[in-house]
């Protein structure tokens, strides 16, 4: 009670100091920074002034609150600006409290009307230590209900009490536990996967998922849906239709003492899918919240509850119209020898062949086949030389695609 009540007699006596100003409370704004990060995490939320014609501040009060469900209020200090606020030293009153719901600051900066606050953008008043209790998201914003009395949001220039513009900030709380799809590259016309993965990191564990898993029809489509967990039951949707969504249901443990459970604390491969790769292109791989006929929404259930959505993290297939090849084998055996570099001896001087493989036989890989990839051969064979670059010493695809030499007639194969 005291403490509230010296704040507000001293700003109204700084205030005293000069005549009244009539103002409107669009000139100055108080904004609040976020943050963002998993429950645990810790951030700095900055209290911010913007003055643009509103007359000269002589002081502040405010209040900033938060729902300690979701964030703890740990410190509350001097902002940067304030601490220079009197000619470069700190103002003569400055009284910060913290509250399990916020934190409040009463500021006078000069008793004599010796130093006020003009026009500015970004001055730092309070910085607020908060960690993230929750697993949503959250927001901060100035208050007028912290305190004893109650302590209000306002400005004060001469003599007046201005309600400032406020702005919240927003705290963008992750979710630790994630539904994840991998990603990969496939070469068209041959067989691909996706598996789905539960990171239980802080949820109890699971009982029962129901999860959408949306793709680009254009490019692949659904040959097989395959449990990696060990399901009681596992149902999978009708995806004949190849209709860009495919919808599956698991109950992890039906049957008593229940102990088969998606465990806590680990993460779990769900199940896979297996692709036919059907176009060129790279198909997203989605959670979208609902899907199917009839609709399913994403969901995941622990005794008898859901729980909330974990953070989803898309995945992709990328789909190249590129064949496999070995680096150097320019004779197309399965081997990298001196077979090779004569192949290409005779190719290019005595009318030999054809590789089968033109980008096989670029043992430089400088985009082109000449005497100095069959050189590149001899010395790796015979005289120490460097190895043949990518892909060596198994058969790949090429990492420079895109350079005119293909391989038996693929995209590159120009």
């Amino acid at each position: 009670m005291l403490r509230a009540m010296t704040i507000m007699l001293t700003i109204a006596v700084a205030a005293s100091f000069s005549p009244a100003i009539a103002l409107g409370g669009d000139p100055i704004q108080f904004s609040l920074t976020g943050g963002a990060g998993a429950a645990g995490d810790s951030f700095t939320s900055s209290a911010l002034l913007d003055n643009s014609g509103g007359g000269d501040l002589q002081g502040w009060s405010f209040g900033v609150c938060s729902d300690p469900a979701d964030l703890t209020v740990d410190a509350a200090n001097s902002g940067a600006d304030t601490e220079t606020v009197k000619g470069g030293s700190p103002p003569d009153f400055n009284q910060i409290s913290t509250f399990a719901d916020g934190a409040t600051q009463g500021l006078v900066i000069c008793f004599t009307g010796c130093a006020v606050v003009g026009d500015t953008s970004g001055f730092e008043m309070l910085t607020i230590d908060y960690t993230i209790a929750g697993s949503a998201d959250a927001d901060i914003c100035y208050c007028n209900t912290l305190g004893t009395p109650p302590t209000a949001t306002v400005a004060v220039v001469g003599g007046a009490s201005i309600p400032p513009t406020t702005t919240c900030g927003l705290v963008d709380v992750i979710n630790p536990n994630q539904l994840s799809a991998s990603s990969g590259t496939a070469v068209l016309g041959d067989a691909a996967t996706t598996t789905v993965n539960f990171n239980n990191v802080n949820y109890p564990a699971i009982d029962a998922v129901q999860i959408n898993l949306g793709y680009d029809n254009t490019i692949v489509s659904p040959a097989s849906v395959d449990a990696d967990f060990a399901f009681e039951t596992f149902l999978v949707q009708d995806f004949s239709g190849n209709g860009g969504e495919i919808v599956v249901g698991g109950l992890a443990d039906i049957t008593a003492p229940l102990d088969g459970q998606i465990p806590s604390g680990a993460a779990t491969d769900l199940f896979t899918v297996t692709w036919n790769t059907d176009g060129e292109g790279t198909s997203a791989m989605t959670f979208p919240q609902t899907a199917g006929s009839p609709a399913q929404d994403l969901l995941f259930v622990a005794g008898q509850s859901n729980v909330e959505t974990p953070t989803l993290i898309d995945g992709s297939l990328t789909v190249v119209n590129f064949n496999q090849f070995l680096r150097a084998d320019c004779n197309n055996d399965g081997t990298v020898n001196i077979a090779d570099g004569v192949y290409g001896i005779n190719y290019l001087f005595q009318g030999g062949p054809d590789p089968v493989c033109d980008d096989a036989c670029d043992s430089n890989d400088d985009g082109s086949i000449d005497a100095a990839d069959m050189i590149y051969i001899f010395n790796y064979r015979f005289l120490e030389g460097p190895a043949p670059l990518a892909p060596f010493p198994a058969a790949d695809l090429d990492p420079t695609a895109g350079d005119g030499l293909g391989c038996d007639g693929d995209a590159d194969d120009i």
